[in-house]
């Protein structure tokens, strides 16, 4: 939906009324989910539903990376696949599905296992979804989204129990949480025991799949409460669903903002290295400041609004991001930092605050300014965090 469902195509506004219907997402939200790119880790009995229902709600650019190919036994569960797809790569069989439900959708097959050297395909993404069926892509995906600033929806399905939550390192209001809070160390001697071994229960992995899916629409919207800090486990051979709570502990806390502080270093230089040498090489005469979280940029906007001081917000999302939802007073700098190094004249006088969707676009563009002799900040956690921060959408003002 490029127009973002205000009105252009009848047939599409009448696809997405049900959505736009609901008391507080309108137009706006499902123009949010039109803008927004989410990345399915597994395209398997999680994955499914997940893909399924993202697609129908109108979520702009959906990808799916699996390495697998369609066997005769994940018919019983993975409900996007046919039997004459038998022996198919999963992830172009469930991209043909999302492109006969909805055109829509722009999707993009990744048919390859997620690893070290295709990680970065992370960078690419908004939201990251975790339906993996192995330990060793949870750890994966749970850091390497931890190093981006993105959130992940993660699920997992055993025998006759499941359970979903959503993790996000750099959650504002001290709510960062992830995987490694829920499991510290994978399990002894590697053991990953799958449904192969000990089965599942078809419905089982549609019931927690549309969870998941429900809770990626919450956050690229900012609607309601996401599962940050809560797990929910359901017990479908009981009946039950009961809600555990989640919290990190302090030495992980610590041993984070060690690791925010040396991120932040690493990106006061323009030429500056990735990986352990990044923060060494780090040496420019105007460095990034400190990440600013949403509670201090509504406390600048409101000195601003009232006199008191003077700084420039800058939204270096796209033109279609920024019409469907921006935080009032800011300037519009179209992929400065990604796409372009061209951006508005800003006064040099005046500090930058950057934002994107969730951080790593701001990040280069601020990589940029701090070059340029600016003094310049990111806005921690992006859209998505200012809207949780605000427990609502933000207006389009």
């Amino acid at each position: 939906m490029r127009d973002g469902g205000h009105g252009g195509d009848p047939a599409e506004g009448e696809r997405y009324s049900r959505s736009v219907r609901l008391p507080g997402f309108g137009l706006g939200s499902q123009g949010r989910l039109a803008t927004s790119r989410v990345l399915v880790v597994g395209a398997g009995g999680l994955g499914a539903p997940v893909i399924q229902y993202l697609a129908a709600s109108g979520v702009g650019t959906l990808g799916i990376v699996d390495d697998d190919a369609v066997d005769l036994s994940n018919l019983q569960r993975q409900v996007l696949f046919r039997p004459d797809q038998v022996g198919f790569p999963k992830a172009r069989a469930a991209a043909d599905w999302v492109r006969a439900a909805n055109p829509d959708v722009t999707v993009v097959a990744h048919p390859f296992r997620l690893g070290e050297r295709t990680v970065d395909l992370l960078d690419d993404y908004d939201v990251v979804v975790d339906g993996s069926d192995s330990f060793d892509t949870c750890y994966l995906v749970a850091d390497a989204a931890a190093a981006r600033g993105l959130p992940v929806v993660w699920g997992s399905v055993n025998r006759w129990d499941g359970q979903f939550s959503v993790f996000w390192d750099d959650a504002p209001d001290g709510r960062a949480v992830d995987y490694r809070d829920l499991h510290p160390a994978p399990p002894a001697s590697g053991w990953d025991e799958s449904c192969a071994d000990v089965g599942v229960l078809g419905p089982l992995c549609g019931t927690v799949g549309t969870g998941m899916a429900s809770e990626v629409v919450k956050l690229l919207t900012g609607l309601g409460e996401p599962l940050l800090g809560r797990v929910v486990t359901v017990d479908a051979l009981g009946g039950t669903w009961r809600e555990s709570r989640l919290a990190r502990a302090p030495h992980r806390a610590e041993a984070r903002a060690t690791v925010n502080a040396a991120r932040r270093a690493s990106s006061a230089s323009p030429s500056a290295p990735s990986g352990d040498g990044a923060v060494a090489a780090a040496t420019t005469a105007h460095g990034v400041g400190p990440d600013v979280d949403a509670d201090g940029l509504a406390g600048l906007l409101e000195a601003r609004a009232a006199g008191d001081t003077a700084f420039t917000l800058l939204d270096v999302r796209e033109v279609d991001e920024h019409d469907f939802a921006h935080i009032p007073g800011d300037v519009l700098a179209a992929g400065y930092g990604t796409r372009t190094r061209q951006r508005p004249e800003l006064d040099p006088g005046q500090p930058v605050v950057v934002y994107c969707a969730r951080g790593p676009r701001a990040r280069a563009a601020a990589d940029l300014l701090a070059g340029d002799g600016y003094d310049v900040s990111v806005l921690n956690g992006g859209m998505l965090g200012w809207q949780l921060a605000q427990g609502a959408p933000t207006p389009r003002a």
